[in-house]
């Protein structure tokens, strides 16, 4: 079990990129994470992951089966990172080394972390690689990044991240530049992947019917603030935060050709000009006068939890 406990990331003015978040995963659940860039998507996973940027500190607690990671130093923050967590990066072809052959990639964990011999961890490489589906898999051990396509380059990021079987595993934007097939793929293989191993996922993605697909629960964020979550079929169905409701309208349709498609005025702003209270004040055409000053609870809904003071209002 991993779980976030008040999770706060805060930079060196004082500003919360992250602002209390309580998560937990259990063995085998997927949780995907929606909102625009700037909500705070990636700066989650990196305080689970111990790397976020220089200058930044977190704060609250990282658990791993209840024992606290959050205050470790980096040499055992390199261990967790292996066993514990481990995570799939946004582009392949900067999160692989070009001047290192695939093999010797994936086989770097295997021999650092479990202490296997250049033979075993080859042998495990290959194994990962025929587990992930890439073909002529023992080919492609010898291959350089640059020698595979996007899609093979992505399923090499996610056995590398499978080296030292992980009990959470983040796909940060796993399917970002790939076609629609190649990417239908890569999240089949996520779904496979978790259920065969009972493996966390923490799916972060844009791509809502990817998240749809690959999901079995949803938290939406913005501003760095938790602002709805639930069961993916139903938020998704019947949202009931203005914010997700705005997400899903944004969709393009091949029904809604003949017009344009709605929008959220605005985008997200800086961290320095967010509001206190509600962080979605200033571009939500809900608003109340409350909203900017006061921070809404998450509060119980029909399709999990929200954060709105319309909640309230409307009970």
């Amino acid at each position: 079990m991993i779980a976030l406990r008040g999770l706060c990331v805060r930079t060196g003015t004082g500003h919360l990129a992250v602002r209390d978040v309580d998560l937990t995963i259990q063995a085998g659940q997927r949780l995907g994470v929606v909102g625009e860039s700037g909500s705070g998507k990636t700066m989650l996973a990196l305080s689970m992951m111990g790397m976020v940027p220089d200058g930044l500190q977190v704060e609250g607690q990282v658990l791993v089966d209840g024992h606290s990671i959050a205050a470790e130093d980096e040499r055992a923050w390199r261990s967790h990172r292996a066993r514990s967590v481990a995570m799939i990066f946004q582009e392949p072809m900067a999160a692989l080394n070009p001047l290192v052959r695939v093999g010797d990639t994936i086989a770097e964990p295997l021999r650092r972390h479990l202490g296997l011999s250049r033979r075993d961890a080859r042998a495990r490489a290959l194994n990962l690689l025929e587990e992930t589906g890439i073909p002529q898999a023992r080919r492609r051990l010898d291959q350089y990044p640059h020698e595979l396509s996007g899609g093979q380059r992505q399923r090499v990021l996610i056995a590398l991240a499978l080296a030292c079987d992980p009990q959470l595993l983040i796909a940060d934007e796993p399917t970002t530049a790939l076609d629609a097939q190649v990417a239908l793929r890569i999240t089949d293989l996520l779904v496979r992947l978790s259920q065969e191993r009972r493996m966390g996922l923490l799916f972060i993605s844009h791509d809502l019917a990817a998240v749809s697909r690959t999901t079995s629960d949803i938290m939406v964020m913005y501003g760095g603030d938790v602002v709805e979550r639930g069961r993916t079929a139903s938020v998704l169905s019947a949202p009931e935060h203005p914010y997700t409701r705005g997400l899903l309208a944004a969709r393009p349709s091949l029904m809604t050709r003949s017009r344009r498609l709605p929008t959220i005025p605005g985008t997200v702003p800086q961290l320095n000009a967010l509001a206190a209270g509600c962080r979605f004040a200033g571009r939500c055409a809900r608003e109340l006068p409350i909203c900017a000053s006061r921070r809404p609870p998450l509060s119980p809904t029909e399709t999990g939890q929200a954060a709105c003071h319309l909640l309230g209002a409307q009970a």
